[in-house]
């Protein structure tokens, strides 16, 4: 069994090496789609690993995202709710990427309350839901709408991420 992200919707799927039909379980897309989780290790030339902090209530896309970052060039921590993610924020953290609809704490409220934390990186919101004045680009680094391929997210991530020299600052 292979270890497969599937572009279209998502998810992680194990499929077989044997099939050469393969498809999304999920979705029904076609192979075109599917791109192997060792695609995603290769960081080639990155020399230096941020952490992130992924804060979603999906747990099948909070997975998918850890495992679109796995590799040498991130530290992934998870949060499944507001509050657990708002607890888990603190200087090592250089971007969390955020939910806006999340249990105990959404999104804009978690935005609202980093000044409690030790958190000064950089925020990037994942969400269903278009941008709007609640939580606009004033507030956050970078966001992008759900549904999303693995490459605008680790793309956008990689923007969104503190430069080198931010880094060497803090």
């Amino acid at each position: 069994m292979a270890l497969m992200i599937c572009e279209a919707c998502s998810t992680a799927q194990n499929f077989s090496i044997l099939r050469s039909d393969a498809t999304c379980q999920v979705c029904g897309a076609g192979e075109e789609f599917l791109a192997p989780i060792s695609d995603a290790e290769s960081d080639a030339g990155v020399d230096r690993t941020d952490t992130v902090l992924l804060a979603d209530d999906d747990d099948e896309l909070r997975e998918t995202f850890r495992l679109w970052l796995s590799g040498d060039r991130w530290d992934c921590r998870t949060a499944a709710d507001g509050e657990a993610a708002l607890h888990a924020l603190d200087a090592d953290v250089d971007v969390l990427v955020l939910d806006r609809r999340m249990p105990d704490l959404t999104g804009p409220e978690i935005v609202e309350r980093l000044h409690e934390t030790d958190f000064d990186g950089r925020v990037l919101v994942v969400s269903a839901y278009e941008q709007d004045t609640v939580l606009s680009e004033d507030d956050v680094d970078g966001y992008l709408t759900k549904p999303i391929r693995r490459q605008t997210f680790v793309e956008t991530l990689e923007r969104v991420a503190p430069a080198e020299n931010d880094a060497d600052e803090a």
